[in-house]
């Protein structure tokens, strides 16, 4: 009885040792969506326009979606700028006031002019630290100024923009739908929001009215 008991205890000790490294393993093999953002094949620099977009389109739906925000705060720190910057954007879309601080930090501080732009993006979204905002209007890059003078509007709408752009996020994306458009053919149907947070088909309207469609093409 002694013996059975004994090879049941080596066997429970084996069982967990082998569940504790399998989990390690699997830990290491699947890094955080904020993680991978950081370690593209293409990061969101202007050499890389027509490269890679496609993953990080895809990938900063999951960090948006996916990512805890204890997480996302501990990316405003991360060596690496790709990641501060959409650390920044995800903070500002999911509302995270408590960030707004460490925000208006990287909006004064940081080097990179594309996480500047996406923290003070995120202040807009968050309507708070409008004297940061004033300070990023006279930021050296223009881009970041141009950013700057939208979330200065942000402040006084009374429209809560973050939370359309996340009602946006949440609605998915479909890897294998990207890119199907092709100058010259038929626009593909697709289903999107407004800036007005109403609801747009395109099929509704196509051949019924001109359609002028607007986006922002910066990613990063």
């Amino acid at each position: 009885m002694k013996r059975i008991l004994r090879h049941l205890s080596v066997i429970a000790f084996l069982s967990a040792g082998l569940f504790a490294t399998s989990q390690q393993t699997r830990g290491q093999e699947v890094p955080s969506p904020l993680e991978r953002y950081g370690k593209l094949k293409f990061p969101a620099k202007e050499e890389n326009f027509e490269k890679g977009w496609k993953d990080r389109v895809v990938l900063e739906f999951e960090i948006i979606n996916t990512v805890d925000v204890a997480t996302l705060r501990k990316g405003l720190k991360d060596p690496d700028p790709y990641v501060r910057s959409m650390a920044a954007r995800a903070l500002g879309i999911r509302s995270d006031k408590a960030s707004a601080a460490a925000l208006a930090a990287l909006v004064k501080n940081d080097p990179e002019y594309m996480v500047r732009i996406r923290a003070v993006e995120s202040l807009g979204y968050l309507k708070l630290m409008p004297e940061a905002i004033e300070l990023a209007k006279k930021d050296r890059q223009l881009g970041v100024q141009w950013v700057a003078r939208m979330a200065a509007a942000q402040i006084k709408s009374d429209t809560d923009n973050a939370a359309q752009v996340k009602k946006a996020f949440a609605i998915g994306i479909r890897p294998e739908e990207i890119g199907s458009a092709k100058v010259g053919q038929r626009a593909p149907d697709f289903t999107a929001q407004t800036s007005d947070g109403k609801p747009f088909k395109l099929s509704q309207f196509l051949g019924k009215k001109p359609i002028a469609i607007y986006f922002a093409a910066f990613d990063g």
